[in-house]
């Protein structure tokens, strides 16, 4: 049922302007049927205390937000229990959110591109000695000039998936980038290597989770779920056992000191 207009009073009515503009948005959604039934015979003055009852913009918003939480808890899962490494605590969290606003294979893409690039243009900042502050502000700037050139080749290419690489967050990509190349001086590519590789690793895995559907519903309409996962994030961070990794590490010991058993 949709309630187009209520009364007989004109849908606008405007003294001394033009040009006037009406738009309506809508989205769909599944709802229980005792749900339905309760909205449609209740008294709709009555102040409702629901995420279904904001507008259809900030729906959508929460819809997103209430995700983060689960993308945070595959984070801690794959850090504290798997031992993976990754640039930064939640940039795989970002790079999740960012990869269902674009199409999977061009997000990636375009998010190597901006960081070997901005890693590239960074290792000649290095040779400038400049102030933290300085240098930082400057990758963001290049990160914004680099994300604008790749969309307009991307449009020129007839790529549409290439221009959603805006939806990355910039200042972030930029922090990324000056931490990759601290590490890359500090510890060789091969560090580099596994922590890119395992962001790139869990943000993946964080994006299957988040654009299941059946996950996003039960965020969305049962926000008590939140309190479940600061539970389990909560029991996690008391976790000191060891970690998967660590298991394959020591597995030549085990296999040694079996042997000198015998």
């Amino acid at each position: 049922m949709l309630v187009w207009e209520l009364g007989d009073r004109p849908l606008i009515d405007l003294e001394g302007g033009r040009n006037t503009r009406i738009s309506f948005s809508m989205q769909r959604d599944v709802a229980p049927v005792q749900q339905a039934l309760e909205q449609k015979y209740s008294d709709v003055s009555a102040m409702q205390i629901s995420l279904h009852s904001l507008p259809l913009e900030e729906q959508k918003l929460f819809r997103g937000l209430l995700l983060i939480p689960v993308g945070v808890m595959m984070v801690m899962l794959m850090r504290v229990l798997v031992g993976l490494r990754t640039s930064g605590t939640f940039m795989p969290v970002l790079i999740a959110l960012a990869l269902m606003q674009t199409a999977l294979g061009a997000g990636l893409a375009g998010f190597v591109l901006l960081v070997v690039s901005g890693l590239m243009v960074r290792s000649y900042l290095s040779r400038l000695n400049l102030l933290l502050v300085a240098r930082i502000s400057a990758v963001i700037i290049i990160v914004i000039l680099l994300t604008a050139t790749f969309s307009v080749i991307a449009y020129n290419l007839r790529i549409v998936e290439g221009l959603n690489i805006i939806f990355f967050p910039m200042i972030i990509i930029a922090w990324t980038i000056e931490r990759m190349s601290l590490l890359w001086e500090e510890e060789g590519g091969g560090e580099v290597m596994k922590q890119g590789g395992g962001s790139l690793l869990v943000a993946l895995l964080a994006y299957v989770v988040m654009s299941n559907q059946y996950v996003q519903h039960l965020t969305f309409n049962f926000p008590g779920l939140q309190l479940v996962l600061l539970a389990m994030v909560l029991l996690l961070g008391s976790y000191t056992g060891y970690r998967l990794i660590e298991l394959f590490r020591f597995s030549a010991l085990h296999g040694r000191s079996r042997g000198s058993s015998e």
